[in-house]
């Protein structure tokens, strides 16, 4: 299971960009191939329950022999942006440029260069893996989630924070309960709490198995106090010195004085490899919305138009190399 906490934030004093636009984020953005970035996620049907529920199918192809295949390029960047990839290269350079002559303990200065390809090592590498069955790979589930992410903040006005990944100690496990989350401008005042669960499959029933899982999933998380703060604080740590540490500290009141977060939307998300989106796909989750409580659904599925597998190893094969 990979669930992902985000946050929707409206503010009459900032304006948050959505991540789509960006170019480069030093702290937390995607690095943006304008032309072609523009069209991924582009090829989605929204639709809108009479009880306030949104649903949207997304439809994308993909070619893993092309290694200047948008969505694959994409993917990458997504990855290494997860990881902290930008955040690596500005510490590293700051500490260049602030480092003694000599530094005590080194030996003149440090290659920034030689710092940035440690970092991409530092991604998973499927190979490290051993024989674990592909439904079960951290690559294939890990990839899916950040795709799902990136999809969600572009369909639905997410932006992209700080990820918990950047301070996973073993590369190619799972982050535990909550692994992410992101905030966005809505219309209304006031803070609401969005919980982002992934499931990727090749399933070609309607809906997939995985579907009713997400529907347990997607009940319990809704209620789960103690997660929820477990995974608030860490975050808070995370975002010192961002301006999401405030919004973080303002949920972590609420969630305690309250006992809840009342403004919540869920966001259960499908992602497909080969088998295209159907909003058939999400059937069975629109069918119990009464269980997600007062969240209301943000969900979505995604095809990405190649094997699920072969998509997470070849995305974070090419997130590790030197290019």
């Amino acid at each position: 299971m990979m669930i992902v906490l985000a946050y929707f934030l409206c503010t009459r004093n900032r304006k948050f960009v959505n991540p789509t636009l960006l170019t480069v984020n030093p702290s937390h953005g995607y690095r943006m191939q304008q032309e072609d970035e523009a069209l991924i996620y582009s090829n989605n049907v929204l639709t809108e329950d009479a009880d306030g529920h949104h649903w949207v199918v997304v439809k994308e192809t993909c070619d893993l022999a092309n290694d200047d295949d948008a969505l694959l390029v994409h993917a990458v960047e997504v990855i290494r942006q997860a990881y902290g990839e930008d955040e690596i290269r500005r510490i590293a350079e700051e500490a260049a440029i602030s480092l003694p002559e000599p530094a005590e303990g080194l030996a003149g200065s440090f290659d920034t260069e030689a710092i940035m390809a440690a970092f991409r090592k530092s991604i998973p590498d499927p190979d490290r893996e051993g024989r674990k069955p592909p439904q079960l790979a951290n690559y294939r589930s890990e990839t899916a989630e950040l795709i799902a992410r990136a999809a969600l903040a572009k369909v639905y006005g997410f932006e992209i924070p700080p990820a918990l990944h950047a301070a996973k100690p073993n590369r190619v496990q799972p982050i535990l309960g909550f692994d992410g989350w992101t905030v966005a401008l809505t219309s209304s005042d006031g803070l609401c709490l969005v919980l982002i669960q992934v499931k990727g499959t090749d399933d070609r029933t309607r809906p997939p198995g995985e579907a009713a899982k997400l529907v347990v999933e997607c009940g319990k998380a809704v209620a789960d106090k103690a997660k929820l703060n477990d995974f608030l604080m860490a975050c808070v740590v995370r975002c010192q010195g961002t301006e999401y540490a405030a919004m973080l500290l303002g949920m972590v009141s609420e969630l305690e004085t309250m006992g809840m977060i009342p403004n919540t939307l869920l966001s259960p998300v499908i992602v497909r490899g080969q088998v295209e989106a159907d909003l058939a796909d999400l059937q069975s989750l629109r069918d119990a919305t009464i269980s997600y409580l007062h969240a209301k659904a943000r969900g979505m599925t995604l095809s990405l138009g190649t094997e699920l597998n072969a998509f997470g190893r070849a995305a974070m094969d090419k997130a590790r190399s030197n290019d």
